[in-house]
């Protein structure tokens, strides 16, 4: 069954008249003779009394209409949801906890300055959420860690990021210009849940003989600075270049650095997926 066949239908059955529909719709007689015919062959009905001055319903015919407007209606009504959802679309983003927000935050403003019709919907979760989310398409995109098994083809490069330990400035640590990992043993530390690096290498303190001493966990990055900046712990994460109240002291057997960019299913249809590909590429990042 094809649309055209039911307004071929609909149009007959409002007229009474195979000639006087066709000029309505601007089609030949034969050919809407034609799409009536293939439709009555495949519901197995006869839909009109032929023969007299005026085409009748058959009581099939009848039952057919009803559910024949109730499918034009069904049909209109999602073209014009298909409308504006082209007129405002919605990308849904996911981001890494350890993204601030605040830098996702000037990322999504000045976006939204260039595209203000598209809606963002924004959740965030640990390096595996963004990629089954991904894959299950609950996300349009991912601002991710990348990796070098990530294809060129389904990922796009934004930035590097290194990390290195974070201290408050009145921390005995802040004056030195580099640190051993041994004189990070016994201190209070804030554990990052949220780090893709300790998650994929959970024993890396054990294996250089270090046992800081955590006091705090947390999930979210901005508790994690303000738990440095208030005094309570140190912690390695990566660096913000516009942070106050932290300093970043290098520790020399650690040179940790993240690459940080989007992930994208291969299939991406999305135009407003691609619009925030290429604006990411060209923006300054400054983190």
């Amino acid at each position: 069954m094809d649309l055209y066949q039911i307004r071929y239908f609909l149009a007959i059955a409002q007229i009474g008249s195979f000639t006087k529909a066709a000029e309505q719709l601007f089609v030949s007689q034969p050919s809407l003779s034609a799409g009536i015919k293939k439709l009555e062959q495949e519901l197995e009905v006869t839909l009109f009394e032929r023969g007299g001055r005026r085409v009748l319903l058959t009581p099939a015919g009848r039952l057919f209409q009803e559910k024949a407007q109730t499918i034009l209606a069904e049909y209109q009504s999602v073209r014009h949801d298909l409308e504006k959802l082209k007129e405002k679309p919605t990308l849904k983003i996911g981001t890494l906890h350890s993204v601030r927000g605040y830098t996702l935050a000037r990322l999504i403003g000045a976006f939204r300055d260039k595209y203000p019709n598209v809606t963002i919907e924004l959740c965030n979760g640990y390096l595996q959420d963004l990629q089954d989310w991904l894959e299950q398409g609950d996300i349009d995109l991912a601002l991710t860690w990348l990796r070098e098994q990530d294809s060129p083809q389904t990922s796009q490069f934004l930035c590097h990021q290194p990390l290195s330990l974070a201290v408050p400035p009145a921390h005995p640590f802040a004056r030195s210009k580099h640190l051993s990992a041994a004189d990070l043993d016994g201190q209070p530390y804030i554990e990052r849940l949220n780090c893709e690096f300790w998650r994929a290498n959970p024993k890396m303190f054990e294996s250089m003989g270090v046992k800081p001493k955590i006091i705090y966990s947390a999930n979210n990055e901005e508790w994690v600075i303000s738990l440095i900046r208030a005094g309570m712990g140190i912690s390695i994460m990566p660096i913000w270049t516009d942070l106050n109240d932290i300093i970043y002291v290098p520790i020399t057997e650690l040179n940790l650095k993240r690459t940080v960019g989007l992930k994208w299913r291969g299939q991406q249809v999305l135009e407003a997926a691609k619009w925030f590909q290429e604006f990411a590429a060209g923006y300054d990042w400054q983190i």
